[in-house]
């Protein structure tokens, strides 16, 4: 990954890799589903997943983010790929502000 630096924001930063929503849309007539865009480093893609995974599974501090998108009705791999997202942005904010973990800023509102 390149500095964060180089990014204004954490939805530029997680986008670099790819893990941001790609809709499908032409006019009001064609609405496929969605899907990430890809568009970004596959090897980053690939160990954000195993991370995801793990953190979906198994860390305390993202059960709440994850049992909401589960009552919002998500499949199992969009709530991947959303924790996957959320792991980026928090990576950023600690990065550009040299700071550790903290919960509360993580799923702030």
């Amino acid at each position: 990954m390149p500095s964060v630096d180089k990014f204004d924001n954490g939805k530029q930063y997680s986008a670099f890799p790819g893990v941001t929503p790609s809709h499908v849309e032409s006019g009001t007539s064609v609405r496929g589903k969605s899907h990430i865009s890809k568009l970004g480093s596959s090897r980053i893609r690939k160990t954000l997943y195993m991370s995801a995974l793990v953190v979906k599974n198994h860390n305390p501090d993202f059960r709440e983010f994850v049992e909401k998108l589960e009552k919002k009705g998500k499949c199992a791999k969009i709530i991947i790929v959303a924790v996957m997202r959320k792991l980026m942005q928090i990576i950023y904010g600690m990065l550009k502000n040299n700071a550790e973990f903290n919960k509360n800023l993580a799923f702030a509102s």
